[in-house]
């Protein structure tokens, strides 16, 4: 089933779905139950940087792996700014706050 979970595609999904159910019925039939767009990258309902994880050290991780061959100072700033435009959008999606005009261009 991992291999499932972390396809890229639809035709890859199904090749492995299909080996799930011809060697454990029980379980394709459960994993079926429980939603696909809860576990499957192909069936994610929300944009997570093309990687399913609810991980957030390896989601940040995953954001910045060009970063790391820059210089610190560099790095430290590209950081910086990944946090805080993600910070600000999860804010202005989840709070009914008036965003000062600066920030508004970013979302």
């Amino acid at each position: 089933m991992d291999k499932a979970a972390r396809a890229y595609t639809e035709l890859e999904y199904n090749q492995h779905m299909e080996e799930l159910r011809n060697l454990h019925l029980s379980a394709y039939d459960y994993v079926i139950d429980v939603g696909p767009y809860k576990w499957s990258r192909v069936h994610c309902l929300n944009r997570r940087y093309r990687v399913m994880t609810t991980n957030v050290a390896q989601c940040i991780n995953s954001c910045q792996k060009f970063a790391w061959q820059l210089p610190m100072l560099t790095l430290a700033e590209f950081i910086r700014n990944m946090l805080h435009v993600g910070f600000t959008i999860v804010i202005a999606l989840h709070s009914p706050c008036v965003i000062s005009r600066p920030t508004q261009h970013i979302l």
